[in-house]
């Protein structure tokens, strides 16, 4: 099949190390040029090389050789940044939003909550090797941590918890699955709108097994390599 002899083709000039990091392919016309094939074709081995983590595409940009992927393993690594610096990756963060809400359900499940409680929500983008890589929704409850309003939106949750609040993680839950990117997050990270992202949810539990912060992260899925362990 002609897609699969194009995928190989661009696969071998990754690996010989030809196209690096972050370089972007030239545009999808003159691709179908230079392998005197359609549009059609060309997508189809695009699509193959994207699911298998070698390439990703911005929204209006076009299409970019993929990084060599950061470890995680999400039932003991809490706190991204100290992985990102560990594994020595250039990266930054930026809070989005910041909001109080009344805990939806399966929120308030996780922190083990009473009905009507309030929790506080935290949006932060990660831009790693200057790529808008993952959105991260962090939650913590209200009655919890009573200062929690007072501290900077842009510093680091898991940080001040255990800085403030002596809390620090023993273990996480961990759920692990896709999920399609909503409009706010296509944005935000520069995709299209129903990309599949990975999809990491993590139960922080305390010494004392008390559930104390909820994160989501919805991450481009040829960024990280999940480790359980």
């Amino acid at each position: 099949m002609q897609y699969l002899a194009i995928k190989d083709a661009i696969e071998e000039q990754i690996e010989s190390g030809m196209l690096k990091a972050g370089h972007k392919l030239p545009s999808e016309r003159v691709l179908a040029e230079s392998f005197s094939t359609t549009r059609i074709t060309l997508r189809e081995a695009l699509n193959h090389l994207a699911l298998s983590g070698k390439i990703y595409r911005e929204e209006r940009r076009g299409w970019f050789i993929s990084a060599a992927r950061f470890c995680f393993n999400p039932k003991f690594d809490t706190d991204l940044s100290i992985i990102l610096q560990a594994q020595k990756w250039l990266f930054s963060t930026r809070c989005l939003d910041e909001k109080r809400l009344l805990a939806p359900k399966e929120i308030a499940d996780k922190l083990q909550l009473e009905p009507f409680s309030y929790v506080r929500q935290y949006t932060k983008l990660w831009l790693i090797e200057g790529r808008s890589a993952a959105i991260q929704y962090q939650y913590v409850a209200e009655s919890e941590f009573s200062s929690i309003e007072k501290m900077d939106r842009e510093e680091n949750l898991v940080e001040y918890l255990q800085e403030h609040y002596l809390y620090k993680a023993n273990r996480n839950r961990v759920e692990v699955g896709i999920a399609p990117a909503t409009g706010f997050e296509s944005s935000a990270l520069h995709i299209s709108s129903g990309s599949i992202l990975l999809s990491v949810t993590q139960t922080a539990i305390n010494n004392k097994e008390s559930a104390y912060l909820l994160q989501e992260l919805r991450i481009c899925h040829d960024m990280v390599a999940v480790e359980i362990d």
